[in-house]
């Protein structure tokens, strides 16, 4: 049997596919609670959906091949409203966000906050342990010791506590030292 011969758009799909597979794999706890509802609701799998959005919305084509534009990608989707953001610290040892929480007053108090360090050359996430709740104006993930010197994208998410409902997932940029 002949090899079927692949095109250059056949090829191009078929990168863009592995690149966002890549992106989203370390992530892929975070996106099953993100998608969770949007998931149940459309009767399919959260995965997919975080990948599909993904081959929409994220994926840039440069000449050397398809790369992911972290800025587009969403960790979750669902309902909820989301927070203001006063601002983004970096310490040697952790991130803290600090937002408006008090301006949220006809929303859920303790509706709760993740915030994750993604680190996508290496592969790795570091998402806060402590529930922090929208009423303390504030999130923190620590980064361990050996790990300061990295640069990491960082999301935020926001789901009610019962972590069945999310919000939009939002970009917060990209922090170096």
């Amino acid at each position: 049997m002949a090899k079927k011969t692949i095109s250059p758009g056949q090829q191009r799909v078929r990168d863009s596919f592995k690149i966002a597979v890549a992106f989203l794999g370390p992530l892929q706890g975070l996106v099953k609670r993100g998608y969770g509802e949007l998931a149940r609701r459309k009767k399919s799998l959260a995965a997919g959906l975080a990948l599909g959005h993904t081959l929409q919305a994220a994926i840039k084509l440069r000449p050397q091949g398809p790369v992911v534009d972290p800025a587009l990608v969403r960790l979750s989707d669902g309902s909820l409203p989301g927070i203001r953001m006063d601002r983004l610290i970096r310490h040697p040892d952790r991130f803290e966000l600090v937002h408006d929480g008090f301006s949220d007053a006809l929303f859920s108090a303790d509706d709760r906050l993740i915030l994750c360090a993604y680190q996508v050359e290496k592969g790795y996430a570091f998402v806060n342990e402590r529930i922090w709740q929208r009423r303390e104006g504030r999130v923190v993930v620590p980064i361990p010791e050996g790990f300061g010197q990295d640069g990491f994208h960082l999301y935020l998410l926001l789901s009610d506590r019962k972590e069945l409902r999310y919000a939009r997932s939002t970009y917060l940029g990209y922090s170096t030292v």
